[in-house]
């Protein structure tokens, strides 16, 4: 079954351009540094696709080396398994953050993790001759949602993903251990490549999410999602200080830092002539998923409904919100009212990422 999810009214707006994580967000590495426990497999496993580049440096969760990449988050469990083809795990993001992000976006698309979560309550049973593994039925191959594949209900794994999940040459553990179990059906969405609106096919497996887009290159058209990317901003990064934005009207770009680690950047659009936004030094003080936004002032007036993910930085209505009426981020063009406008996307990450009571540094 495909499950379809349209956009909000005036959400289909390529406002979702350019809000992407630079790709050298290992930027305070220097360069795209792989761990020592990781730089074989990601040499000979084609880590810049499967993986994409570093986020972070290794570090040490619980009693086991991991590092996070664009795609993912790789694990040396090299002390607790016999096999070596098992002793390198990806982890189990997409899990993770169907239950403790469930606000947050998927991979630029229009669904959330919530969304996710909710759809992976409806499995299909097994076919009546099915009595365990897989077995291929009509749409692809139907898996079921068991850790050692027994007779349960599941999902059908359509051929275009089962077909890479295979692949032993990017997946030496096999899919069961390198993909993980799929946890939702396959699904339409929609998202925003090189300025295009696209539709494309997405299904969310333990440790992945996989999408499949037909107008990418052959070879190409199936890739993992940036869920690595989308933890670290949903969920904090591992030995992260404190948060804070800053803000540079000058640029009009904003930055998102957590300690001395800038973690995230996006472009904005601040107050025109008559509205500007202030400089100053702030903090968020409240928090809303959706905000009707409406005032008169300098011989204007104002009402937009929805607005999404607005984040209250100063009283008089100034605050950090995206916007779906204009694509004007980053341009140098100030066409607020006093607000900082952000893509949709990233005023999405951004607002699962800072709490109430996060700095707003805003300066020229």
């Amino acid at each position: 079954m495909v499950y379809w999810r349209s956009f909000l009214p005036f959400f289909v707006i390529a406002a979702l351009l350019v809000a992407l994580l630079p790709s050298g967000s290992a930027s305070a590495l220097g360069d795209n540094y792989v761990g020592p426990q990781f730089r074989r497999y990601y040499q000979q496993h084609q880590g810049m696709r499967v993986l994409g580049y570093a986020q972070t440096g290794v570090v040490i969760a619980g009693d086991r080396a991991v590092q996070y990449f664009e795609k993912g988050r790789i694990e040396d469990h090299s002390a607790e398994v016999a096999d070596p083809r098992w002793a390198l795990m990806y982890g189990r993001l997409t899990a993770e953050l169907m239950q403790q992000a469930p606000w947050g976006v998927v991979n630029n698309t229009t669904f959330t993790y919530g969304d996710l979560s909710y759809l992976s309550t409806l499995k299909q049973d097994p076919p009546p001759e099915f009595s365990g593994g897989t077995i291929a039925v009509e749409g692809g191959t139907f898996v079921p949602y068991h850790p050692q594949l027994g007779s349960a209900p599941g999902y059908v794994v359509p051929s275009y993903f089962w077909e890479y999940m295979n692949r032993s040459d990017l997946f030496p553990g096999g899919w069961l251990h390198d993909i993980g179990l799929p946890m939702t059906g396959v699904l339409n969405a929609e998202t925003v490549k090189h300025g295009e609106r696209r539709s494309i096919m997405l299904q969310a497996f333990e440790r992945t999410v996989l999408t499949y887009d037909p107008l990418n290159p052959p070879g190409w058209q199936v890739e993992r999602g940036n869920i690595g990317t989308d933890a670290l901003l949903l969920l904090g990064r591992p030995g992260g200080g404190a948060k804070r934005i800053e803000i540079d009207l000058s640029r009009q770009w904003l930055y998102a830092f957590e300690g001395s680690e800038m973690v995230y950047d996006a472009p904005v659009s601040t107050g025109k002539d008559g509205f500007e936004t202030p400089a100053g030094n702030f903090k968020i003080f409240a928090k809303y998923r959706s905000k009707t936004m409406s005032g008169s002032a300098g011989g204007e007036s104002w009402y937009v409904p929805d607005v999404p993910h607005a984040m209250y930085f100063r009283a008089g209505g100034y605050a950090i919100h995206g916007t779906y009426w204009h694509n004007q981020f980053g341009t140098g063009r100030r066409v607020s009212h006093g607000c900082v406008n952000l893509p949709l996307h990233a005023a999405a990450l951004l607002y699962g990422w800072a709490p109430i009571g996060t700095p707003v540094i805003i300066y020229h």
